[in-house]
């Protein structure tokens, strides 16, 4: 190890399940600030997460995720990714992720501009745009990382 000895852990986490717990040489991550890399000894750092891939190293391997919206914190060699979906790029249904974002499109073409609070179709229109991001986000992971694609 580089490192002096010092190792680096990663946990991904969702509301449902621990998606990864493990050790990782690097773990690339895009924040709110844009995209980060961490390394053993990295300084404490508190962000959001934003869609895009976490990619953790380890040795020759490199284990890829899609995530969605979340928090990032590194501290003491700890790198915990906690986000509201995180799926493996190898298990993503891209047909299913596909389906998301058109669907998220069909509502956003039916919201009604007419309607009596302005501020629960701001509140709406911004939680469908979400799922259309990280849907648009899961198929783009999926495309970009997995090896049948």
């Amino acid at each position: 190890m580089a490192n002096g000895g010092r190792q680096l852990f990663c946990r991904v986490i969702t509301p449902q399940r621990m998606v990864f717990d493990g050790q990782a040489d690097r773990v690339v991550v895009r924040i709110s600030d844009g995209e980060l890399g961490v390394l053993a000894d990295h300084a404490p750092v508190v962000s959001t997460v934003v869609p895009w891939d976490v990619r953790i190293l380890q040795g020759d391997e490199t284990t890829v995720f899609a995530t969605s919206y979340g928090f990032f914190r590194v501290a003491d060699n700890l790198v915990q990714i906690l986000v509201e979906e995180a799926q493996a790029a190898e298990e993503i249904d891209i047909d299913q992720a596909e389906h998301q974002v058109e669907q998220a499109e069909r509502e956003l073409s039916e919201i009604s501009e007419a309607a009596e609070d302005e501020e629960d179709v701001d509140r709406i229109r911004e939680d469908i745009e979400r799922r259309r991001r990280i849907g648009e986000n899961f198929a783009r992971v999926a495309r970009e990382y997995r090896e049948d694609s």
